[in-house]
């Protein structure tokens, strides 16, 4: 018997065998999350004819003699590479890019599949669509604090999202304020030029302060000490004396009263507020005892000057909560106390605030232990540019800033609600406030309390977090999908439904979150396809056709030889 004849079965089952694969692959090339397979050949056993020899004395060596016995199969291998995305809409599909499975769970063992085609059951529970075997990663838990979090240290399970999940309330305890306060608010300086029968100009500038003795930050109605100064005047004039007098003003920029009528210049350049035989005819100045904060030469009302006023005080509010969830407008008013040199030789600000109700209830405030301070008019001071220094309190009697006891220092509110839920103490940081020359735009910019909520709706993001919308306008997270990867992915038994199950050369699973330690990241809403080429499987068919044909023809011929032999002893 030749020897070729069973060589060329060889290569018949190995055509067969490959064309198997390449089916297989073309067969799946709408499978999601499917991995093409190759198969690789090896030469089988060989029949030794003749040994090697080595070079002896004047002869040289010869090599060994032997015939192939034909071809086995020597893997069929799984290509692990990626397949393309395709986008679908839903949000429980899930594509992963990069290296790792999904893990589910039949109740008794896990699985793991690249196929991410999710749906969620009766039960809230996300499952894969084709098995309803149960998507693993873990579920959130509440704290103490009311708020879920994720602890991926714990052993994975099933992950549920029930359509009746709900957030709880939870009383606010802390606050961010952000944004601006603008630095130009107030009675800014204003300057007048007056013309004296002496044919000589005279320049004075009029300054404001606010009067802090006895003093209400938040009033409507604001008393300003005002500073006249001759800042030019004609040769031998006395320049730099001050004139001071006191002016009430309403937050629309009104005079309401004013302690002086006119204001006179003497010949020496004095500033005078009753007339005198030394003053310098035609330089009196009206000063403003009702409407606009204007100042005119009283001989010439035509040259008057108005002082630009912006209302010192701002008000922002926001919604804040008890520990039932009913929730309070919260205002703070701000009163711009102007510049100070408080903190050293530096030029800084100070804003007095306070707090109350939507109903005009007074709000105790608190220092940062929570305990209630003496003062209830709390101060922020700022720096020469425009930045926090720090936390101070007003005494309202002396118009002080207090800076020494921090037990007194205001950073936080403090009342007693109406439904029996208790107090609610809250800090508030102030450090991303700024005053800035601008629009003020100063706003709570966050707080931690919430209403209660009921689950609207969930996404999942590239990190696989299964983010909840709630009633209450807040998210949440539901629960973590889980990622398992492998050693060597290629070494995983393929067990159908496109699931894969631990062999003893995958290596263990290595279970965490995606995008850490090699694991890949989800592509949310969109499904990893098949990896199959069909170009180069319709080149393998051709190949694998044509292998089929010489081997069969080897076959052919090694019976066309062994009928010869037969015909050589049949009788003539």
């Amino acid at each position: 018997m030749m020897r070729s004849l069973y060589s060329g079965i060889t290569g018949l089952q190995g055509s067969q065998t490959n064309m198997d694969v390449i089916g297989n692959n073309i067969a799946n090339v709408n499978t999601v999350g499917f991995k093409a397979s190759r198969v690789t050949f090896e030469t089988a056993l060989v029949q030794a004819l003749r040994a090697a020899r080595s070079p002896q004395g004047n002869v040289g060596g010869v090599n060994p003699m032997a015939v192939g016995l034909g071809t086995q199969i020597a893997s069929i291998d799984k290509l692990m590479g990626q397949g393309s995305f395709q986008n679908t809409g839903k949000k429980t599909d899930l594509a992963i890019q990069g290296d790792g499975f999904f893990v589910v769970n039949n109740g008794s063992s896990n699985f793991y599949t690249r196929a991410g085609d999710f749906s969620l059951d009766e039960n809230g529970t996300l499952v894969q669509s084709g098995t309803g075997y149960k998507v693993m990663g873990w579920k959130s838990t509440v704290d103490s604090q009311g708020r879920r979090h994720v602890d991926t240290n714990q052993p994975i399970g099933d992950i549920k999202i029930a359509a009746n999940e709900t957030m709880g309330a939870k009383r606010t305890q802390s606050m961010k304020m952000g944004g601006n306060l603008d630095s130009t608010t107030g009675v800014q300086p204003v300057t007048i030029t007056v013309n004296g029968d002496n044919g000589k100009t005279y320049t004075v500038q009029f300054t404001f302060a606010l009067d802090k003795n006895n003093f209400d930050p938040f009033s409507n109605t604001k008393n300003y000490k005002w500073t006249a100064k001759v800042v030019n005047g004609p040769t031998g004039t006395t320049t730099g004396g001050t004139l001071e007098g006191q002016m009430s003003i309403d937050q629309y920029g009104n005079v309401v009263k004013d302690n002086a009528t006119n204001l006179y210049i003497e010949q020496d350049g004095k500033l005078v507020t009753s007339s005198t035989t030394t003053e310098v005819s035609g330089t009196a100045i009206t000063l403003p005892s009702a409407g606009p904060i204007s100042f005119s030469e009283s001989d010439n009302t035509a040259n008057a000057v108005t002082a630009p006023y912006t209302d010192p005080m701002y008000t922002t509010s926001t919604q804040i909560y008890d520990s039932l969830g009913k929730p309070y407008t919260l205002y703070i008013d701000f009163t711009n106390l102007g510049a100070t040199n408080s903190s050293g030789s530096s030029p800084t600000t100070d804003w007095a605030w306070d707090a109350h109700l939507a109903d005009g209830t007074k709000i105790q405030l608190t220092n940062s232990s929570g305990t209630a301070v003496s003062s209830n008019v709390g101060v922020v001071e700022f720096d020469s540019s425009g930045k926090l220094l720090g936390n101070f309190a007003l005494n309202t009697t002396t118009g002080t800033v207090t800076k020494a006891n921090t037990s007194q220092i205001p950073t936080g509110v403090s009342f007693t609600t109406s439904d029996g839920a208790g107090n609610v103490k809250s800090k508030i940081d102030f450090t991303q406030l700024t005053d800035l020359a601008g629009n003020a735009t100063a706003a709570i910019t966050g707080q931690d309390g919430n209403s209660s909520g009921t689950l609207q709706s969930f996404a999942i993001n590239q990190s696989g977090d299964i983010i909840g919308s709630f009633s209450n306008g807040l998210t949440d997270i539901m629960g973590k999908i889980s990622l398992a990867n492998f050693n060597n992915p290629a070494g995983l038994k393929e067990i159908g439904n496109s699931l894969y199950a631990q062999s003893s050369n995958s290596g263990i699973p290595q279970v965490g979150k995606a995008g850490t330690s090699g694991r890949g990241t989800f592509i949310p809403g969109a499904l990893e396809m098949s990896n199959v080429d069909l170009a180069q499987e319709f080149t393998n068919m051709i190949i694998a056709e044509r292998s089929f044909q010489a081997n069969a023809r080897v076959i052919t011929t090694s019976d066309a030889m062994i009928q010869q032999l037969v015909n050589l002893k049949q009788t003539p």
